[in-house]
């Protein structure tokens, strides 16, 4: 099944510049290679064919990058965007430009790991589901927020971040419809506080728990830690 991939791109960083000051955080050097090619041969590896990447910071760095062995293995194409556009803007940017009516969405900065069978399925029209995002369970969900579901999958509702409670967070990947995107007057707008929320309220959004392990490098702690453990996440996919 040809399940291509927006990979989420363009972002400043800023949160990373202490760590990685010279380079877009998806090139942030991770065991000598960039955390790109880690997060894509660890998508191509589990069913993923095809990536499609929004950039837009340090765009040209990153097709540099693009130009070295480690990718050309792997079937890329890119579209660059001439302004922020958010993350939602930037995913109906993305599919729009390249044709798409579905893909899966996912963060430039996040490492899921697990089997993504829930998420290669395509969305379930009979059941109005226009968006389907993946979750894992953490023990501290302050950083991140949490996300309720109800016994149907549905996402009922999002948690305010702060909370040190456990249980279930957004982990930054998703299936979409590109029309699920259309309804938003602007072109720069926000996928977790403007299309989730809207999609809730129409009961839309469904939740699928991966068991893998996650991990946000957005920030300089969990990007040390990932670099001095990329083999124990790698190991466990």
């Amino acid at each position: 099944m040809n399940t291509p991939c927006i990979i989420l791109a363009g972002g400043l960083g800023t949160r990373l510049r202490s760590a990685v000051p010279d380079l877009p955080k998806c090139l942030a050097p991770i065991a000598g290679r960039p955390f790109l090619e880690w997060q894509l041969r660890s998508l191509a590896e589990r069913g993923v064919n095809h990536f499609v990447l929004a950039l837009g910071h340090g765009a040209d760095q990153v097709l540099e990058s693009l130009a070295r062995p480690w990718a050309r293995s792997l079937s890329i194409s890119t579209v660059i965007e001439r302004e922020l556009l958010g993350t939602g803007g930037s995913a109906y940017y993305a599919m729009t430009a390249t044709g798409l009516d579905e893909a899966l969405i996912a963060n430039g900065d996040t490492f899921l790991g697990g089997s993504l069978q829930a998420m290669l399925a395509p969305l379930d029209f009979s059941i109005g589901e226009e968006m389907r995002i993946a979750t894992v369970q953490v023990t501290n969900r302050a950083r991140f927020g949490g996300v309720n579901v109800d016994s149907a999958q549905r996402v009922v509702a999002f948690r305010e971040k702060g909370k040190s409670d456990s249980g279930p967070i957004n982990a930054g990947l998703y299936r979409i419809r590109r029309s699920a995107l259309d309804s938003e007057d602007e072109s720069v707008f926000s996928m977790e506080t403007q299309v989730m929320p809207r999609l809730v309220l129409k009961g839309a959004l469904q939740a699928r728990e991966l068991a893998g392990p996650f991990i946000d490098i957005g920030v300089p702690e969990d990007y040390h830690h990932f670099s001095e453990r990329v083999h124990d996440y790698v190991s466990k996919i």
